[in-house]
């Protein structure tokens, strides 16, 4: 991935999120031809989906936040025995992973501002998409999981590891800046520590020789309440 470089664009998370729609409605299509199959070569991730869907148990409610136009991981997930909904800011990655899931659940939402119920999920899993998001905001979006999710629900964060953020040229090619934000395993899980989670595992993996070689990082947690 590209080093983030400082653009004169605004970092407010309403503009992030609104320019995030705009951006993977253009890249959509090039997204699902690049990604529709990538788990098949990734042993790793899905044990990693295992692990988590075992953790959850058979039926539990659970949403794919940020699920892109591929909805391979919501179809993996339901494919374990839960009842996945896949959600994604952008129209177009919406309408793509419905045609190739149609059996499953897709809307359009932003995981910023979902329209679930307070403590409706038992389960929330963000695989990638809390990249386009500035850290300062992370706890906006932090507590929105910890708000739909039930006591003890449990949540898994995949994310790359790196010290960048900030603003990138669009590495699918519409030339078009995209935020993009790295972390380090233990600043992630203190994020979440701080925002109403208790880490249960994490991990950090070496690259796939066919992904950008940077280490993946991917922690597991659980609601606990807010410090008083």
């Amino acid at each position: 991935m590209t080093s983030p470089q400082t653009v004169p664009i605004g970092t407010g998370l309403t503009e992030i999120r609104e320019r995030t729609r705009a951006y993977y409605n253009a890249v959509g299509s090039r997204y699902f031809e690049l990604f529709k199959d990538e788990l098949a070569q990734k042993t790793d991730d899905r044990a990693l989906l295992t692990r988590f869907s075992e953790l959850l148990g058979l039926k539990a409610e659970l949403c794919d936040a940020g699920c892109g136009p591929c909805g391979h991981v919501t179809r993996f997930l339901a494919d374990q025995g839960l009842h996945v909904t896949g959600v994604d800011l952008s129209d177009r990655c919406i309408d793509l992973a419905r045609a190739a899931q149609p059996e499953l659940t897709f809307r359009v939402m932003d995981m910023a501002r979902m329209d679930f119920g307070s403590g409706s999920l038992d389960g929330l899993v963000a695989y990638y998409s809390i990249l386009y998001t500035p850290k300062a905001h992370l706890p906006t979006l932090f507590q929105e999981f910890h708000r739909v999710l039930k006591p003890r629900g449990k949540l898994l964060v995949v994310v790359e590891e790196g010290d960048g953020e900030g603003w990138i040229p669009d590495p699918m090619g519409t030339g078009e800046p995209t935020y993009w934000v790295d972390f380090r395993e233990p600043e992630l899980r203190s994020i979440l520590e701080s925002n109403g989670f208790h880490s249960l595992y994490s991990a950090v993996r070496d690259p796939y020789h066919f992904e950008i070689q940077v280490r993946r990082i991917s922690v597991i947690a659980e609601t606990i309440a807010y410090p008083v």
